[in-house]
């Protein structure tokens, strides 16, 4: 597997995705509960580190940029939003991410994946843990209406309010994040 920001690529990849066509929160205000600068990226399992650069766009949008320059996939990113969500516990939010793929490091052209990823993040002072959920074809999950599940345990959502209801469940369940990302 190609190497792209591999901790969120790879909780994304191995844990299936809840995913949209389009972004299911559109001109809705994201949250901006991180301060920017250097990430050590750390899998659940705690055996492989990535190290990334977080910055702040527009919009409430942060870049999550690989900072690792023997990699292949130096300066390849992944836009970020962050929301809260009516029953959500206190400190989680809902992500949004969209890879940015062939991208220069200073420049800002890059190749927009048209799909956006969803999961939770558990924000704390200096960090955030994140939970990339998996969708089984059998799953209560699947079975929502107008959600689609797909091959590799991916869910598509057909609105927002869709995906919060499935988020709402989520987040009653033990938590057990894929990746924790904490700032220098």
């Amino acid at each position: 597997m190609r190497k792209i920001l591999p901790l969120l690529t790879a909780a994304l990849m191995l844990a299936g995705c809840w995913q949209g066509k389009t972004s299911l929160y559109g001109d809705a205000r994201p949250l901006e509960p991180l301060r920017t600068g250097k990430v050590t990226g750390v899998n659940g399992d705690k055996k492989e580190s990535e190290h990334s650069v977080l910055t702040r766009e527009a919009g409430g949008v942060y870049r999550l940029t690989n900072d690792e320059k023997d990699s292949s996939d130096f300066g390849d990113s992944f836009a970020v939003r962050f929301f809260s969500f009516r029953g959500a516990p206190a400190g989680l939010l809902i992500f949004e991410a969209q890879e940015r793929k062939n991208c220069k490091p200073s420049d800002n052209t890059c190749t927009q994946d048209p799909t956006y990823y969803y999961g939770l993040a558990k924000v704390k002072a200096g960090s955030a843990e994140v939970v990339n959920p998996d969708c089984d074809k059998d799953s209560d999950t699947a079975k929502l209406p107008g959600v689609v599940a797909g091959d590799y345990g991916t869910c598509t959502f057909p609105d927002r309010a869709t995906l919060e209801k499935a988020m709402i469940a989520l987040a009653k369940e033990p938590w057990k994040p894929q990746v924790t990302y904490t700032l220098q």
